[in-house]
């Protein structure tokens, strides 16, 4: 009698560890399924951020580009100026307008671009007066982007200022030519500057 107690106690329990095994099968996850289902999450979340930085990246990088065109075309307009080389600072200060973390193409509307450091700006104006070298602030957002490009030259003389604003259009990642308007300070003689504007409505309004 005791003997058949046992054996239907035993074939209880392992009934019983039975269909606890199947139930952590099939209703549960291992600790390893978990953990590779947050390594793939974690992996999604880091690839997305990634691609988000990317194309911020690649956005700046086409608008900046797009403004030192304009910026170059809008020069000629004004007084028949072409550069050969233009020289801007990555000036970083932890300031709103800190140049982005973008590389400039080496050649816009052909003319050659560098992209130097302030310092090293400053050095190549003292070795050659005639480099032309471009403080150039930037705001851009999904509406609008503004820019202001400050110009040096002769040793590091304060020439003129260009002020570029583009609208962004609502059904593409792409802006359009607002306004410039241009500033100069060379041969002032105790006058005081005025700013002019030379693209207004979708045309030159450069006065000769």
């Amino acid at each position: 009698m005791s003997l058949s107690i046992n054996i239907l106690t035993i074939s209880i329990l392992a009934i019983g560890f039975s269909i606890t095994a199947c139930s952590n099968h099939m209703g549960g996850k291992s600790q390893a399924d978990k953990n590779m289902a947050g390594s793939l999450s974690t992996q999604k979340t880091n690839s997305a951020k990634t691609d988000s930085l990317t194309a911020d990246k690649n956005r700046l990088t086409k608008i900046y580009t797009q403004a030192i065109a304009e910026f170059i075309r809008a020069a000629y307009k004004t007084d028949k100026t072409a550069y050969d080389t233009l020289y801007f600072g990555k000036h970083i200060y932890g300031q709103p307008d800190d140049f982005p973390d973008i590389e400039l193409p080496r050649v816009i509307e052909k003319t050659q671009i560098r992209l130097v450091t302030p310092e090293v700006g400053q050095n190549k104006m003292n070795k050659q007066k005639s480099l032309v070298y471009v403080n150039m602030m930037g705001w851009v957002d999904n509406e609008k982007a503004e820019f202001i490009l400050v110009v040096f030259t002769n040793g590091g003389e304060h020439q003129y200022d260009y002020f570029i604003n583009y609208n962004a259009r609502t059904s593409a990642d792409i802006f359009e030519l607002d306004k410039i308007e241009f500033e100069n300070f060379r041969h002032l003689n105790g006058k005081k500057s005025k700013r002019t504007t030379i693209y207004d409505n979708g045309k030159y309004v450069v006065k000769k």
